[in-house]
């Protein structure tokens, strides 16, 4: 088993919500990796709580809501959570910060490291498997951002040959 994942959170249906899952793929598509496994964690919610029990290392690619410009990117340890921001999830799914709060009571207290991304769109009455076109130029911003954690954590990656 790898120490290391890289786990992507967001609802493909609806548009930028999603950008954590599209960011995962970009990096499946891109590149290789070892000592890494990266994780489509969509909007499996409480299923999350498994990944800190198995993992050393965590790094999560989410929408987040803060008070800033769309687009705006984030990265912080789960430790250091700004106190104006959220995590980006519909009213029917389980977010981030709940399965934070859960992993606490459970004792399995870990720090991870989130790279967050304010979107332009979240779209609930009118779906889009699409990110707007604001999110989509920062898919190769935060790859770089997560792949320089991968390495600060010890990982290994490499670029695919015919990407």
């Amino acid at each position: 088993m790898n120490s290391i994942a890289v786990i992507g959170l967001g609802n493909l249906l609806l548009a930028d919500e999603g950008f954590g899952v599209h960011l995962v793929r970009y990096l499946l598509k891109h590149y290789r990796f070892d000592n890494v496994d990266i994780i489509d964690g969509g909007t499996i919610g409480f299923g999350l709580i498994e990944y800190f029990l198995t993992y050393k290392s965590l790094i999560f690619i989410d929408a987040i809501r803060v008070d800033d410009e769309p687009g705006s990117i984030y990265k912080f340890r789960l430790s250091e959570v700004p106190p104006n921001l959220t995590f980006v999830s519909s009213i029917h799914e389980i977010g981030l910060g709940d399965v934070l709060h859960h992993v606490k009571l459970m004792g399995e207290d870990r720090d991870a490291t989130v790279v967050g991304v304010v979107p332009l769109a979240v779209t609930p009455n009118d779906l889009s498997v699409e990110l707007t076109g604001l999110l989509q130029s920062k898919i190769v911003p935060v790859a770089e951002i997560v792949l320089d954690e991968v390495e600060r954590l010890g990982g290994v990656y490499a670029r695919r040959g015919d990407s």
